[in-house]
């Protein structure tokens, strides 16, 4: 049994933010249902493409899912959508507002005949409010939440965006549980509800520092910043990094690094003079750890003379073969032979089935088992061009 075993989600996302999400929900063992347009999800032209419009990037976010492709431009479509909604325990969307309501697939519409509906709607700027309208991808979510003008002010004017995606990952975790509490309400009060989930919001919401900056900031030689982290870069090629800040600890790094003397230069003697000098204290640190044979001994030393900790510098790669990662099961095969993350969480039999498939490869099995619809009425829509599939285009 895994925590979702019979729940089922109609997920009519795309890219990253919701599908995301609905990978989660599948992971912990809800049914998943994929609807994609006759175009397919974009993420399934992510290159490297691979046959049946399978791409690494489609996989690791849809893994787990039954997939199926309807036009929502055919007459039929809107009214099989509803049928199907209405065996759902859950149904997940990131269309702009206003767009399911067009075809009857809102909120307000399948809870009507649902009322245990847990529906989610994902956008960038929420559904109400003088932004609705707004496109909104994770750069532009990373621009209004205050996430990028918090690093220029801590270290310097970014040039350009993280090389992550961080605001449609965080949206996917926060619809998750929120849709995971409004299931929880399901089993308590017999009823569901509406989940309005949005990119700045979470974006505000995970940035540890909101409370601090609105009640005036603080000063940059105030301990705890995580930007004050150095990494090293050894002579040989190899890049250590610390947690911790050197200018607000420095008593205790001069004292691992057997120079005691080195707190009462006037170069390092006081938190200002000591930020002016954060480069020059790199170097220190980079010289001490270029002195050790191995990382072990360096981490061994820094661990017993002081309150930091340090790590190498992985690659996905590196980490994915990792005694640990073999240890934890960190990485999941797919049928496609892709690997993938393996699951958000360990226990209660979290964890992707690893499946994946080409365009509306489920329509058939959905459509039948689900709905109970005969082969004549499949055919029939099939050839009116209510459902799509990859071998059909």
């Amino acid at each position: 049994m895994k925590p979702l075993d019979g729940i089922r989600v109609l997920d009519f996302t795309r890219v990253v933010a919701g599908p995301l999400a609905t990978r989660i929900l599948a992971d912990q063992g809800a049914e998943v249902i994929k609807v994609e347009p006759p175009e397919g999800d974009l993420s399934r032209t992510f290159p490297p493409s691979l046959p049946n419009d399978i791409t690494p990037y489609f996989a690791q976010q849809n893994a787990g899912k039954y997939f199926c492709s309807f036009d929502l431009s055919q007459p039929d479509t809107p009214l099989l959508l509803k049928e199907l909604a209405d065996t759902c325990d859950v149904i997940v969307e990131n269309f702009r507002p206003g767009v399911m309501q067009k075809f009857g697939l809102d909120a307000e519409t399948l809870r009507a005949s649902n009322p245990k509906l847990v529906y989610c709607s994902i956008t960038g700027f929420g559904q109400t409010g003088p932004w609705a309208k707004r496109r909104a991808y994770a750069p532009i979510g990373h621009l209004e939440s205050g996430l990028l003008e918090y690093e220029r002010r801590k270290i310097e004017r970014p040039t350009k965006q993280p090389a992550l995606v961080l605001g449609d990952s965080v949206t996917a975790l926060s619809a998750a549980s929120a849709i995971n509490a409004l299931l929880v309400q399901v089993s308590r009060q017999g009823i569901g509800g509406y989940l309005d989930v949005c990119m700045v919001e979470s974006l505000v919401y995970i940035q540890e520092w909101v409370s601090t900056e609105l009640a005036g900031g603080w000063e940059s030689t105030n301990a705890g910043a995580c930007q004050g982290a150095p990494i090293l870069e050894l002579p040989d090629g190899q890049t250590w990094g610390l947690a911790g800040d050197p200018v607000a600890w420095f008593a205790d790094l001069s004292k691992a690094m057997d120079r005691p003397e080195l707190i009462d230069d006037p170069r390092f003697a006081d938190p200002i003079v000591r930020e002016s000098n954060r480069s020059l204290i790199t170097e220190l640190l980079t010289e001490w750890a270029a002195t050790f044979s191995s990382f072990d001994l360096f981490l061994t030393n820094l661990e017993s003379k002081s309150p930091f900790t340090a790590a190498k510098l992985k690659s996905i790669d590196e980490l994915a073969v990792s005694e640990w990662a073999q240890h934890r099961d960190l990485i999941a095969d797919t049928n496609t032979h892709l690997k993938i993350p393996a699951r958000h969480a360990s226990g209660a039999g979290i964890g992707t089935t690893g499946r994946v498939a080409a365009l509306g490869a489920d329509n058939v099995t959905v459509l039948s088992q689900m709905l109970g619809y005969s082969e004549d009425k499949i055919r029939s829509l099939q050839a009116n061009g209510a459902l799509v599939a990859a071998s059909e285009r």
